[in-house]
C-alpha cells in the first residue's frame, strides 16, 4: 500500500495538477511525513518546485509551477533590536494565566451570550377606531386601485401570500397599512403590522408621512424600529424596519416568536434586496408555525410567479397601468448630442480656454509619452504601440495625448501609417479623429487628403455614428453633456419649465454635478433654480428640504437609485438618466471585491421613467446617456445582489439565524441562490480570518461583527485598533476605505471637457499631493489619516465655509461629510455592542490614547487587514511583489509606494532592506491603497489567533544554523533566530488571550475594572507594543511622522450639501410688487435670464476679516447710492472685492436688498492675480479696469465683470495653484 502510494498515486496527483490550470497547489495533510519527501523528489523530476509548509499546526506539501507568482523564494527575516527582544522578555513573566472558562465558548454559550434586538411587540389587539379625514378620503381616491380595495382586501384574506404588483406612483407603502387597517378597525380583529423597507431612511420617511396621514406622532399608531432610531409604544399597530435589522432581532428565537405579527408588509421585493431575500426565506419557514400570518410583498413590475413560486402558495394582483406614454418622449445619446449641436448653447465666455497650455511638457511623464508616440510613428509595428497602450491603460494616460511638439496623436499617425488595425482599436478605446496637430491636421484630413479609403471609410462611418467614448461605457460619467442638457431645458424656449430629475451611479458623482451645477447657476447664464440631493445615507434633512420647497422653485433634484423607493410629493418634467448604477463584485479567488459602475437592466429604466407622473407633468421628456444600441442588448432584469456581492456579512447571520444548518444549503433555498463556489470560497475566507471556527460555527468575533455596519475584515480591523489603544485612526482608516476618494487619480474621461487638455498634469499634482500627504510613510492609509485631519483644522466653528473655490474644494468637504457620517454610525455601533464605553479601559479616550503612535496603528492595520498581505521579493533577479491569491499584482496609480521598487528610489531603499510586508486593499489583481509594515507586526497579528509554537518548522536544518523557519499560514514565510522567535510566540499568545477576552468578556464592566489584574497586565502589553513597534519603526529606516492623534468627531458637520445648496437660494419677497408678478407669470419670470451688474471694492483686509467686519452702516456707504435705484428681481448686482500689493482679486458676492437693508452674499472666494484679469481682457479686446485703489467702490463693464466671473467660478485647484 505504502509503495501503490508513493509510486503511482503521487506521481498521477501531480501529473493532474500539471494538466489542470493552477499555478499551485496544496496536498492535504493526511500524507504520512514520510511521503513528503517523495513528494519532493516527484516534483523535481517534473519540474515542479515544491515546500513543506505549515497550515493551521499541520504539516502539509505545496506544490507550484515554474510559472507561479505566489511562491516565495526565500523567507522572510524576522530581526529584533536588543532592546525590542529586552522588552519583550520583561513581559512574560508578569504573563496572566486566563482560566479555561474564560476563553472557551461553545454554541450553546453564544446562544445565550450574544445581543439580542428586542423589537417590542406588545399583545396583538385590535386598533382603536377613528373617524375618516378629508385628507384620509382624497388619497384614497387619487389611488389608481381605489375601485378594486375590496378585491384586494378579499385576496389578502384568502391567501396567506400576497403579491401587488404597482409603480412608484401608487404609494403601496402607505396604501397597504391604511386599507387593512381601516379594515381591521371596522371589524375589531387584532392587529399588528410589519413594514418591511430597503433603506432605513425609506423606513424613517414613510412611518412619518403615515403618521402625518393619521393626524398623530410616530411612537403612536405608527412606530419606527431601525438602528440608533426607535420609537414605539403600547399602542403601536404599524411598525417600519429594514429587512436587516428584523432579521437581526430574529436571532435566537423561533418563528413562533412572529405569533404576535398578523401582517408582513415587504416593499421593493423586485430589488432583490440580500437582506430582504434572506427574510423571506425567514418568514416561508414562519407560515409552518402560524397559519394566521399574511405576507404582503410589494413589487414594481416584476414577476410575481417567482414569490409564488418560491413561497408554493399565493396569488398575485397587478395594479391598472394609469400613466398615459403617449405623453413622454425618450432620448438617447445620440440624440441629445444632435440637439446640442443644433442649439447653439451659450455658457459663459470660457475665458480659460484660451489659455495657452504652459504645463503640458514639464515633466517626465509628457517626455516619455513624446517618446512612446516617436517610437510608434518611427516603427508602425504592433510592438511600437504597445508602449504607448500600456501608459493609457496602466498609467492612466489620455488615448488623445498630443505630442508636446508635434501636437500628433496616436490616431494621427496610425492613420499616416494606414493601418487599419491600430485604427480601430484607438476608436474603440476613445481616441478622438477631430484633433488637430501642429500642422492643422487631423487624422478625417490625413486619410482624405493620401488616398487611405479604408480609413477614410472607417473614419467617416465614425462620423455618422461615432459619440464621445465617455457616453458608450457606463463607468464613465459625462458631466458636459449634463451640463449641456441643463442649458437646453433652462436657458431655450424651446422647452416649458419643469421641475429635472437627475440619476447618478454614485454619491461622488452627485458632489461633483452639484458643483458644477452652482458655479453655472451663479454665473447667471441659467434661469433660476434650486438644486437638492438624495442618497442612501442621507439624514432626513435632506428630504424635508425638498419636500418643503417653495412650490414656485424649479428644483433639480440629484439622486442615487433610492429615489426609486421614495414617493415624493414633488413632479418631475424631465428626467436625465445616466442609466448605470453601482455594483459589487466578489472575486473569492483573489479575496477582492471591486467596486464597478455597470448599465442598469431594462426593467431598471422602465421604472425611473415611470417616477415620471405623465398625470400630472405633460410632455415629459426623458434623456437617457446610453446609445440606443447598447439599450437593445440589455437583459430585462438585473442580477440579484446576492449573485454578485461579497457573501461575508450575509453568511455570518445566515449562521446565527440557523446555527444547526450549513450555510451553503440554508443560501440555496433563497429566492435567488447565490454560486455555490462563492459561498465556498467566502466561508473559507470568514474561518481564515477567524468569523468562523473549523466546524463552521461562529466565533465571539463573528458575533461582535454582525452589528458593526460594514464588512467582516474592516470590523475585524476595528477590534485591533481597540485593542492597540489606537482606535480614532483606525476608525477613519476604516471610513476612508468605505467611502469615495477624494484625491483619486482622475482618467481623461473624467476630467470636464475645459481641462481635459490638462490631465497629466493634474494627475500629476494629485499624486503629488497624496506624495506629501505621505510624508515619506509609505503608507495610502496614512494619506487618510492626514486628508481628514487637515480638513478639520480649516474649519473654521466647525462649519464649513459657504461659498466655493475650487471643485476640489467643494468635493473634499462633500465628502469628508460622507466620511464623518460613516465613522459616526461606526462609532454608535462599536458602543451599541460594548466594544466601546463610557468609561474605563474601553472608554472613547481610553481606546484612542496611542492614536498618536503610527508605527502601533500599522500593526493594526496587519493584524485587521490579513490575509490582504503581500510580500517584496525576486522574480528572476528583479523585485516584484508576490501575493498568496493573486498570480500577477500590479500597483494601481493611485497608491503612493508604487515608486517603491525603483531601482533610484534612494529613500525606499532603507525602509525596504528593513521591511518586505505590504498590507493592502485591492481591486482584482491590483493594490490600490498599500502600506509597508514590520516584518514583527506580520509575525504578532497575521494569521491565526490560535498560533503557536507547534508552527516552528525547520526546513533547512544546519548544524551551524540556529535559525528558525516558521509559518504564519501556508504562505507567510519567515525565519528568525532562535533568540527572537521565542519570544515573539510568547507575546502573540499573550496578546491573543486579550482578544479573546475583550471579545468575550466586553459586555461586562466588572471585568474591565481599572484596578483588575487582568486589565492592569493589559495596559501594560500595550504600552510595551507601542514603545517597541516605534523603536522597530526607526530601526527599519522610516522616518518620523507629522503628528496625529485622537480627534473627536461629535461637532462635525453632516449636512454640507443641503447647507451650500440653500445658501444660494434666495428667499422671496413678500412684499405686494413681486408677489403680484409671481402670480400673475410664473412662466414668464422663468424665461427671462436676469441682466448682471458689477463693482469694484477695494480693502485693504483679507476676505475673511473684511466679511467679519463689515456691518450695514459701511455697506450702505459704499455701495447703497449705486445699488438702491438699479436692484430688481431680474437684475443681479455682484462687488468684486479686491486689494493691492499684491494685486489680487479675493471674492465675489451678490448684493441684494432685504427688508430694506442691503446685504452681501459671498459666492466666490479664491485669490486671482490681477494680470490674468487684464490677460483676458486683452485677449477679448475688452477695456481693463482700473485696480489702483484710489476708488473705493466703481461700476465696470458687464462683459469685464462676466470675464472675472468666469475666472473665479471655472479656477482649477490643480492647474492654478502651482
Amino acid at each position: 500500500m505504502d509503495q501503490t502510494i508513493q509510486n503511482k498515486f503521487i506521481p498521477q496527483q501531480l501529473l493532474y495538477f500539471i494538466a489542470g490550470r493552477r499555478c499551485c497547489l496544496q496536498f492535504a495533510c493526511s500524507f504520512r511525513t514520510q511521503d513528503h519527501n517523495k513528494f519532493t523528489e516527484c516534483a523535481h523530476s517534473l519540474g515542479l518546485r515544491s515546500q513543506y509548509v505549515v497550515s493551521d499546526g499541520q504539516g502539509c506539501m505545496k506544490i507550484f509551477k515554474q510559472s507561479c507568482r505566489h511562491y516565495l523564494e526565500k523567507p522572510k527575516t524576522l530581526a529584533l533590536s536588543q532592546s525590542t527582544v529586552m522588552a519583550m522578555s520583561s513581559l512574560l513573566p508578569n504573563t496572566v494565566v486566563f482560566g479555561r472558562d474564560e476563553l472557551q465558548m461553545s454554541a450553546e454559550f453564544i446562544s445565550l451570550k450574544i445581543p439580542s434586538l428586542h423589537v417590542p411587540m406588545a399583545a396583538v389587539r385590535p386598533p382603536a377606531p377613528r373617524l375618516k379625514s378629508e385628507k384620509h378620503r382624497e388619497f384614497l381616491n387619487r389611488i389608481p386601485s381605489f375601485a378594486c380595495l375590496s378585491d384586494i382586501l378579499t385576496s389578502i384574506y384568502s391567501h396567506r401570500v400576497f403579491v401587488f404588483k404597482a409603480e412608484l406612483y401608487a404609494d403601496k407603502s402607505l396604501l397597504f397599512p391604511i386599507i387593512i387597517l381601516e379594515d381591521s378597525e371596522f371589524k375589531k380583529s387584532n392587529l399588528k403590522i410589519i413594514c418591511v423597507e430597503r433603506e432605513n431612511i425609506v423606513a424613517s420617511y414613510n412611518s412619518g408621512r403615515l403618521a402625518d396621514f393619521l393626524g398623530e406622532n410616530v411612537g403612536e399608531t405608527v412606530g419606527i424600529e431601525v438602528p440608533q432610531h426607535s420609537c414605539l409604544s403600547s399602542n403601536t399597530h404599524i411598525v417600519f424596519t429594514t429587512a436587516k435589522y428584523f432579521l437581526r432581532s430574529l436571532i435566537n428565537k423561533s418563528p413562533r416568536n412572529l405569533n404576535n405579527i398578523s401582517h408582513f408588509l415587504v416593499n421593493d421585493v423586485h430589488l432583490h434586496d440580500p437582506y430582504t431575500d434572506i427574510l423571506l426565506c425567514e418568514l416561508k419557514k414562519a407560515l409552518t408555525v402560524n397559519q394566521n400570518l399574511r405576507i404582503i410583498l410589494l413589487s414594481q413590475g416584476c414577476d410575481s410567479q417567482q414569490f409564488i413560486a418560491f413561497f408554493g402558495e399565493g396569488t398575485e394582483f397587478t395594479a391598472n397601468q394609469t400613466c398615459p406614454s403617449s405623453n413622454l418622449q425618450i432620448s438617447y445619446i445620440e440624440d441629445v448630442q444632435n440637439r446640442i449641436s443644433t442649439a447653439k448653447i451659450y455658457k459663459g465666455l470660457e475665458i480659460y480656454k484660451k489659455r495657452p497650455q504652459i504645463f503640458r511638457n514639464k515633466s517626465v511623464r509628457n517626455e516619455q509619452l513624446d517618446k512612446c508616440l516617436q517610437v510608434y510613428e518611427e516603427l508602425g509595428t504592433d510592438t511600437a504601440i504597445r508602449l504607448f497602450l500600456y501608459s493609457v491603460n496602466y498609467e492612466f494616460s489620455p488615448i488623445n495625448y498630443q505630442h508636446s511638439f508635434t501636437g500628433k496623436t496616436a490616431i494621427n499617425i496610425a492613420v499616416k501609417l494606414n493601418n487599419i488595425n491600430h485604427l480601430r482599436l484607438l476608436l474603440y478605446m476613445g481616441a478622438n479623429p477631430y484633433l488637430i496637430d501642429n500642422h492643422h491636421e487631423n487624422a478625417i484630413y490625413i486619410a482624405n487628403s493620401r488616398g487611405f479609403t479604408e480609413c477614410a471609410d472607417i473614419l467617416n462611418n465614425y462620423s455618422r455614428h461615432g459619440f464621445v467614448y465617455k457616453n458608450a461605457k457606463p463607468e464613465f460619467v459625462d458631466y458636459d453633456v449634463i451640463i449641456d442638457i441643463i442649458y437646453l431645458l433652462c436657458a431655450k424656449t424651446d422647452f416649458p419649465p419643469g421641475n429635472i430629475l437627475i440619476i447618478l451611479p454614485t454619491y461622488y458623482h452627485m458632489v461633483k454635478l452639484n458643483y458644477m451645477l452652482l458655479i453655472h447657476l451663479i454665473i447667471g447664464n441659467l434661469r433660476s433654480f434650486a438644486t437638492y440631493v438624495l442618497h442612501d445615507d442621507m439624514n432626513m434633512e435632506y428630504l424635508h428640504s425638498l419636500i418643503n420647497a417653495d412650490a414656485n422653485t424649479i428644483k433639480i433634484v440629484l439622486a442615487t437609485g433610492i429615489i426609486e423607493s421614495l414617493h415624493l410629493p414633488v413632479s418631475f418634467k424631465y428626467l436625465i438618466d445616466t442609466a448605470c448604477e453601482r455594483k459589487i463584485w466578489y472575486d473569492g479567488r483573489i479575496c477582492s471585491t471591486v467596486d464597478a459602475i455597470e448599465w442598469v437592466a431594462k426593467d431598471c429604466l422602465l421604472r425611473r421613467i415611470n417616477i415620471l407622473n405623465t398625470e400630472v407633468s405633460t410632455d415629459c421628456q426623458c434623456f437617457r446617456l446610453m446609445p440606443k444600441d447598447t439599450y437593445q442588448k440589455l437583459q430585462e432584469t438585473g442580477l440579484p445582489a446576492l449573485q454578485t456581492m461579497h457573501l461575508d456579512k450575509i453568511c455570518l447571520i445566515v449562521k446565527l439565524l440557523s446555527p444547526n444548518t450549513i450555510i451553503s444549503e440554508y443560501l440555496s433555498y433563497t429566492i435567488a441562490p447565490p454560486p455555490y463556489i462563492n459561498i465556498h470560497q467566502t466561508v473559507q475566507f470568514l474561518k481564515k480570518i477567524d468569523v468562523l471556527d473549523d466546524s463552521e460555527d461562529v466565533t465571539w468575533l463573528g458575533c461582535r461583527l454582525v452589528d458593526i455596519p460594514i464588512s467582516c475584515q474592516l470590523g475585524r480591523t476595528l477590534i485591533f485598533g481597540i485593542l492597540l489603544q489606537c482606535l480614532d485612526p483606525i476608525l477613519t482608516i476604516v471610513s476612508s476605505l468605505c467611502t469615495a476618494d477624494p484625491l483619486s487619480i482622475p482618467l481623461n474621461e473624467d476630467i470636464d471637457s475645459l481641462w481635459d487638455r490638462f490631465t497629466i498634469y493634474i494627475q500629476n499634482c494629485i499624486k503629488g499631493e497624496r506624495n506629501r500627504l505621505a510624508a515619506d510613510q509609505f503608507s495610502d492609509h496614512f494619506v487618510f489619516l492626514r486628508l481628514f485631519d487637515e480638513w478639520q483644522n480649516r474649519l473654521k466653528n466647525n462649519i464649513p465655509s459657504l461659498y466655493l473655490t475650487d471643485e476640489h474644494e467643494f468635493m473634499l468637504n462633500g465628502l469628508m461629510e460622507q466620511l464623518n457620517c460613516t465613522r459616526s454610525k461606526i462609532l454608535s455601533a462599536l458602543r451599541a455592542v460594548n466594544l466601546v464605553q463610557c468609561q474605563g479601559p474601553l472608554s472613547t479616550q481610553s481606546v484612542s490614547s496611542k492614536s498618536n503612535n503610527w508605527p502601533l496603528v500599522k500593526a493594526a492595520l496587519t493584524g485587521g487587514m490579513y490575509p490582504n498581505i503581500c510580500a517584496v521579493d525576486q522574480r528572476n533577479g528583479t523585485r516584484c511583489i508576490k501575493s498568496a491569491y493573486s498570480m500577477e499584482i500590479s500597483l494601481h496609480p493611485n497608491t503612493v509606494i508604487r515608486d517603491f521598487l525603483e531601482p533610484l528610489n534612494i529613500s525606499a531603499q532603507g525602509v525596504l532592506n528593513g521591511s518586505q510586508w505590504i498590507v493592502c486593499s485591492k481591486q482584482r489583481d491590483n493594490i490600490k491603497y498599500a502600506t509597508i509594515v514590520l516584518p514583527l507586526s506580520v509575525a504578532l497579528f497575521a494569521g491565526s489567533t490560535n498560533l503557536g509554537s507547534g508552527q516552528i518548522l525547520e526546513i533547512q536544518p544546519s548544524p551551524n544554523d540556529d535559525n528558525i523557519h516558521f509559518f504564519i499560514d501556508e504562505w507567510i514565510w519567515m525565519v528568525a533566530s532562535k533568540s527572537n522567535y521565542e519570544p515573539v510566540m510568547k507575546a502573540r499568545e499573550h496578546f491573543f488571550r486579550f482578544y479573546q477576552y475583550l471579545l468575550m468578556n466586553c459586555s461586562d464592566a466588572q471585568k474591565w475594572r481599572g484596578d483588575s489584574s487582568i486589565i492592569e497586565q493589559y495596559l501594560l502589553l500595550v504600552e510595551s507594543f507601542a514603545s517597541m513597534f516605534a523603536n522597530e519603526d526607526y530601526e527599519a529606516g522610516f522616518k518620523k511622522c507629522p503628528q496625529i492623534g485622537f480627534k473627536p468627531l461629535a461637532k462635525l458637520p453632516n449636512n454640507y450639501l443641503l447647507s451650500i445648496n440653500t445658501h444660494f437660494i434666495w428667499p422671496r419677497q413678500i412684499d405686494d410688487k413681486s408677489a403680484l408678478t409671481q402670480r400673475q407669470n410664473i412662466a414668464e419670470n422663468y424665461l427671462h435670464i436676469a441682466e448682471k451688474q458689477y463693482f469694484l471694492l477695494y480693502t485693504q483686509e483679507s476676505s475673511s476679516n473684511f466679511y467679519q467686519n463689515v456691518d450695514a452702516s459701511y455697506i450702505e456707504s459704499v455701495i447703497g447710492k449705486f445699488v438702491r435705484p438699479i436692484e430688481s428681481p431680474n437684475r443681479h448686482i455682484y462687488v468684486i472685492l479686491y486689494s493691492k500689493d499684491p494685486d489680487v482679486c479675493l471674492s465675489i458676492s451678490r448684493v441684494k436688498i432685504q427688508k430694506g437693508e442691503i446685504i452681501f452674499k459671498e459666492y466666490f472666494r479664491n485669490v486671482l492675480p490681477v494680470y490674468e484679469i487684464l490677460e483676458g481682457c486683452a485677449s477679448l479686446k475688452l477695456n481693463a479696469p482700473s485696480f489702483e485703489g484710489r476708488l473705493l467702490s466703481s461700476l465696470i463693464d458687464k462683459r469685464v465683470g462676466n470675464v472675472i466671473m468666469d475666472l473665479f467660478a471655472f479656477r482649477h485647484r490643480w492647474v492654478h495653484n502651482k
